[in-house]
């Protein structure tokens, strides 16, 4: 194997592993802080006339609770629809269905996720991931990321994800970014997994190993940052296409072009992969080829690349040591809920009950 394929060998792996005992676990979580959580009697203290809730000290505020209450508007709007056959009327925030109100599930709804929102934090703070989570530091970094998107795209800089964010979207990616790096932080200490836990998941869903298609794939790319390069680099993947397809190895092509890149994957295809990703784009062209054959070249967003289905197993058992990546990640993803949910019971979450009863609107 050549430098190149060395430096870019990777495995792409698609199991259909569901998450069953995940969502049961939430919901668990979700009833035992609701009936558990203490409360705040009376109004809030003064000065502190904005904060909804507390997680262990660490306040949310009116302003943040209400990108929770956003996030969960259209999950509660369905279930009355669902439920009740409720549409929208006068006062439907406030109106009574059933002995249940849409504004107190949406509030409900909202504590829930905000609880576990700023306890994520709270703990990356404990760990050094970040080194604030107040709001008001957020909106300072809200405020500064999309000035820098902007003057990155006056000067013609790659700007990768949106232009701009909404404070809703920016939020919530933040979040998400900060779950994955304490995830991985904690897998490599308190919560790391053991074999016996990977052997466990195989188990729970060995049928979704079976019977499924294993591709050998060899990708040629040429990577570009801005649009100066992206032309540069479509003439040189359009050069090498042509060099492939007249019976020059992709070796060959690669070693012939330092800007070139020659990846050699292994896919299992269990329909999981997004067709907006650049990963489902390279999987569902390779599915559509003869072996031997290249693609058409694609553009994967920060590269242009071409594709060749080396060899296509049918019905394949896919054995434990070739998802073993893909099931430690789904056990530690497990493993993490369920700290998570302890550190709910264990941590001090208290409601401040005269600013939360004051909401009557979304």
């Amino acid at each position: 194997m050549s430098r190149k394929d060395k430096a870019g060998a990777s495995r792409y792996l698609l199991g259909g592993a569901g998450l069953a005992l995940l969502a049961v676990l939430i919901i668990i979580g979700i009833m035992n802080l609701r009936t558990a959580a203490p409360t705040l009697a009376g109004p809030a203290e003064p000065g502190l006339s904005d904060v909804i809730l507390y997680v262990d000290e660490e306040p949310v505020t009116r302003q943040e609770f209400q990108l929770y209450m956003d996030k969960e508007k259209g999950a509660v709007t369905n279930y009355f629809s669902v439920t009740y056959q409720a549409e929208d009327q006068p006062d439907y925030w406030t109106s009574d269905f059933g002995g249940e109100r849409p504004i107190e599930l949406l509030k409900s709804r909202a504590a829930d996720e905000a609880v576990k929102g700023k306890l994520l934090q709270s703990i990356a703070l404990s760990k050094g991931l970040v080194q604030h989570i107040s709001y008001e530091q957020f909106l300072q970094d809200f405020a500064d990321n999309n000035s820098e998107r902007k003057q990155d795209a006056s000067q013609n800089k790659a700007v990768f994800g949106l232009g701009q964010y909404e404070q809703s979207q920016f939020y919530f990616y933040t979040l998400s970014n900060l779950r994955l790096e304490l995830e991985e932080l904690m897998g490599k200490g308190e919560l790391q997994v053991t074999d016996a836990e990977i052997e466990q998941v195989y188990q729970a869903h060995a049928q979704d190993y079976q019977g499924q298609t294993r591709l050998e794939i060899e990708e040629l790319s040429v990577p570009y940052a801005g649009q100066e390069e992206k032309s540069q680099a479509l003439l040189t993947i359009q050069a090498a296409l042509g060099q492939v397809n007249s019976g020059e190895s992709s070796a060959g092509v690669s070693d012939s072009n330092a800007h070139i890149r020659l990846t050699r994957h292994t896919a299992i295809d269990a329909g999981q992969f997004s067709p907006l990703s650049s990963e489902g784009l390279l999987l569902q062209s390779a599915m559509k080829l003869e072996e031997g054959s290249w693609s058409s070249i694609m553009d994967a967003g920060d590269r242009y690349s071409i594709v060749q289905l080396v060899n296509k197993t049918e019905n394949y058992e896919v054995p434990i040591e070739e998802v073993a990546s893909q099931l430690k990640a789904e056990a530690l993803h497990l493993k993490f809920e369920t700290y998570m949910l302890e550190q709910v019971q264990q941590n001090d979450i208290r409601l401040s009950t005269g600013n939360y009863d004051s909401i009557t609107t979304p």
